[in-house]
């Protein structure tokens, strides 16, 4: 039986060659890009899930709450210099507890032996760590271990960075590198293979943290810092296998209580300390990752509601070809009633077609999907694996449900032909009683897709605005070079900057710890004037030069520059600052001073105009400006556009000139500002490729119908013809039904998209609103491609001899 179905099935699909290629090739799109979709969700959703021990590591999380009211100001996923060994000393039972910080972008100088060496600039995956970390992580170890880096100047690599710096894992023991420009002296004692890509805590060079408790004076037993966190000190621990981690969280308040002080020092906010699981770091934004970059909740959502649409898309073209042609199959059905076939025999045969189909197209998907995966990867820059144990199940319901929806409904149809009339060939495409569904279905598709072009014209709005929407600062033509810290090196600062400054086609200069828009500045509590209590918001602070202001085009708005001396603390301040100080102008703030916790205070000198220091999704954040020349790691630079190429190779030679042992590494600001926006920016590419996806999946069942309706219409075309119609009244005649269906489908995909793209834009401080020219580029779109879809055929059928149309069977 299951022979004889199948062999039926084959030869019915061959005598439709040309409605099985559509078939397939709609079904095949549909489930590549589901599959596709799938990969990339699945790589989202499995970050870290390789540790051992990824059900008892947590990261300790800190949350301000203002003291008057208890609203949350801020979260972090950071601890206080202090916190690991009072942790690990008030709370034996902890397996493990460990922290490490990032350390930044950074020189390394690999000594050669023969007084050369060789020279790299690490951006990524540097950090300083305590043993503890690669205790409560797994790494493979290829040689040595992490057990001393509970000791200064200690090192371990991975492989990668191994074989860069020394040639192989073995050569690298041993061996010594220098780190920053002040040559930090770090022996390598472990090599460990290289870690996946699904990891939020991409290690590739971790320094003992006690080199840097060292180098700052904070030893064990010592002063212990409690009074702010370190933004990037990240503190990982591993609970004992029967530890409840609600119970330890609460423990967690008995020790703030007891170390933080925050009732004697009288602080704005309480600290609360909370235990974020492993596997929720890399999609809760809340506290912020350590390296990685991540797709938000809500696209992966958009993104898996997207996958199933174009699927679904899919099968409601075989579900309309199949209805569609049942009429030219009433006589076989007929003929297989009175020999004796049940319905539930019919429909069987049906669902063997469908499966047939299905099948075929899932291995067209798998290959297109395995082809399209590397390009996909480099797309989202992640490491996408393809291949895992979970795509063959993926690929299994996806088949089951696909033949079921695919095939249930027209096999129903099909079965249920009348006999007689089945053999009197009377049954027609108005009695299949499939014409109404249909419709329902062809609409069903345009509003998916619709939908899709509609919400990618938004995206692609809002990244225009984030490109050219003023920041208060002019970030075209401007460049920054990262600076050596080593405080010797730092003494050439001066001469540095009065030589580039000398550059033909460098317009201004400034020394500065970042850039106006960056994630590079610190944040402080602090006092204003004469109130006796801290505010209850952070401070930005940034130091920079009084060249600054030129470099990067930033208006003053009351008051003065600051001096250019550390000597004389003046505070230059923007206007937010002023409005959240309750100040009713900005020459209000002259004269009065500011009080950083840490003891710092300054006197406010001036005010200038508010600028994004921040990303566009973001409010402009309350900032101090001052000079430090300890604090400055870059020179901004502002160029002449026309000249820009030509002097920025004499600025690489003048600074090669000036630090010969420290690389050049040069950013251009507008490039970095770009930077900010890569979900958003990938999610615009991805919308765009699936909006495509699914215009094209329907119009090729546009195609099909049509196709299949100048076949039905074949004698009422050529009779049209002979009475003198018109090739253009004939292509009307095909096109003014999917016409109406295509606009009943903007109806509803509009307030739909207008709905949930509201929702997307409401993430963002600064946004466009949407306007109505999006919805008719979007219905404009969609009824021009279906004209051009449905029009092709029309005029194909309209242009036939009607002499031929006629003697047509």
């Amino acid at each position: 039986m299951f022979y004889n179905h199948l062999k039926i099935a084959f030869r019915s699909l061959w005598r439709k060659k040309s409605f099985t290629f559509l078939n397939m090739l709609g079904l095949a799109i549909g489930i590549a890009a589901g599959l596709l979709i799938f990969v990339v969700i699945r790589h989202e959703l499995s970050y870290d899930d390789y540790h051992t021990k990824k059900d008892r590591i947590y990261r300790v999380t800190t949350t301000y709450l203002t003291r008057g009211n208890g609203q949350v100001e801020e979260r972090k996923a950071a601890v206080p210099p202090a916190f690991p060994d009072a942790l690990r000393r008030d709370y034996p039972q902890l397996e493990a507890a460990g922290v490490m910080l990032p350390t930044g972008k950074g020189q390394i100088y690999v000594p050669q032996g023969n007084g050369s060496e060789k020279r790299f600039m690490e951006t990524r995956g540097m950090m300083w760590s305590e043993p503890e970390v690669f205790r409560i992580l797994d790494f493979r170890w290829l040689q040595g271990n992490a057990n001393d880096l509970a000791l200064p100047n200690q090192v371990v690599l991975d492989k990668s960075t191994a074989i860069a710096y020394f040639g192989s894992p073995e050569n690298a023991m041993g061996k010594t590198i220098e780190l920053f420009s002040f040559r930090i002296p770090l022996k390598v004692t472990g090599v460990f293979d290289d870690l996946p890509g699904n990891t939020d805590y991409p290690i590739r060079i971790a320094a003992s943290y006690m080199t840097l408790r060292h180098a700052v004076g904070i030893q064990p037993g010592g002063r212990e810092v409690w009074d702010g966190v370190n933004s990037g000190l990240n503190c990982l621990v591993a609970l004992g296998k029967n530890q409840d981690a609600a119970a330890f969280e609460r423990q967690l308040k008995g020790f703030v209580k007891r170390y933080y002080k925050e009732d004697e020092r009288k602080t704005s906010n309480v600290s609360v300390l909370g235990l974020q699981p492993l596997a929720d770091i890399h999609l809760n934004d809340d506290f912020g990752l350590v390296f990685t970059s991540r797709l938000e909740k809500r696209v992966l959502w958009s993104m898996a509601l997207i996958g199933c649409f174009l699927i679904l898309v899919a099968c409601i073209n075989f579900i309309n070809l199949s209805t569609a042609q049942s009429s030219g199959r009433a006589r076989e059905i007929g003929v297989r009633k009175v020999l004796g076939s049940n319905r539930g025999q019919l429909r069987m045969q049906f669902m063997y077609e469908t499966a047939v189909v299905t099948f075929l197209s899932l291995c067209l998907a798998l290959l297109l999907a395995a082809l399209c995966c590397p390009w996909l990867a480099r797309l989202t820059g992640r490491e996408l694996v393809f291949f895992h144990p979970s795509l063959m199940l993926f690929l299994l319901l996806t088949g089951l449900a696909v033949t079921f929806l695919a095939g249930f409904y027209p096999a129903v149809v099909v079965s249920g032909f009348n006999p007689l009339a089945a053999l009197k060939n009377r049954i027609t495409v108005r009695s299949t009683a499939g014409i109404s569904l249909r419709r329902a279905l062809v609409v069903f598709q345009f509003v998916i897709a619709q939908l899709l072009v509609i919400c990618t014209l938004v995206v692609l709005q809002q990244m225009k605005f984030f490109r050219e929407k003023p920041m208060g600062f002019e970030k075209e033509s401007a460049v920054l070079i990262n600076l050596p810290s080593d405080s010797a090196l730092a003494l050439r600062y001066g001469h540095l900057k009065t030589r580039l400054g000398a550059i033909h086609g460098v317009e201004a200069t400034s020394l500065c710890l970042d850039g106006p828009s960056s994630g590079g500045m610190w944040t402080s509590n602090f006092a204003f004037d004469n109130r006796p209590e801290n505010e209850s918001f952070v401070v930005t602070r940034q130091y920079a030069d009084t060249g600054y202001y030129n470099t990067f085009r930033i208006g003053l708005v009351a008051g003065r520059k600051h001096l250019q001396t550390d000597t004389l603390y003046e505070l230059v301040v923007n206007e937010t600052l002023v409005k959240k100080l309750g100040l009713a102008a900005p020459a209000d703030a002259l004269g009065r001073e500011i009080r950083y916790e840490n003891g710092e205070h300054g006197r406010i000198v001036g005010v200038v105009r508010d600028y994004s220091n921040q990303s566009l999704r973001d409010e402009t954040a309350p900032l101090t400006i001052s000079t430090r020349r300890r604090s400055y790691e870059h020179i901004a630079l502002r160029m002449k556009p026309a000249e820009m190429k030509s002097a920025l190779a004499q600025v690489e030679k003048v600074f090669a000139e000036v630090y010969p042992t420290y690389m050049y590494d040069l950013t251009y600001m507008d490039k970095r500002i770009e930077n900010y926006y890569t979900s958003e920016a990938l999610t615009s590419q991805l919308f765009r490729i699936f909006a495509a996806l699914a215009i094209f999946i329907s119009c090729l069942g546009l195609y099909g119908l049509v196709s299949f309706m100048a076949l039905q219409k074949t004698k009422e075309v050529g009779i049209r013809k002979v009475l003198g119609a018109s090739v253009q009244s004939i292509v009307l005649l095909f096109s003014r039904e999917f016409t109406i269906l295509i606009a009943v489908a903007f109806v509803i995909a509009a307030p739909l998209a207008y709905f949930f793209m509201n929702r997307w834009l409401d993430g963002f401080r600064f946004h466009i609103q949407i306007g109505w020219m999006v919805f008719v580029l979007a219905i404009v779109f969609s009824v021009v491609i279906g004209w051009v879809t449905v029009g092709y055929k029309a005029l194909q059928a309209a242009l036939v001899n009607p002499v031929k149309s006629l003697k047509a069977d």
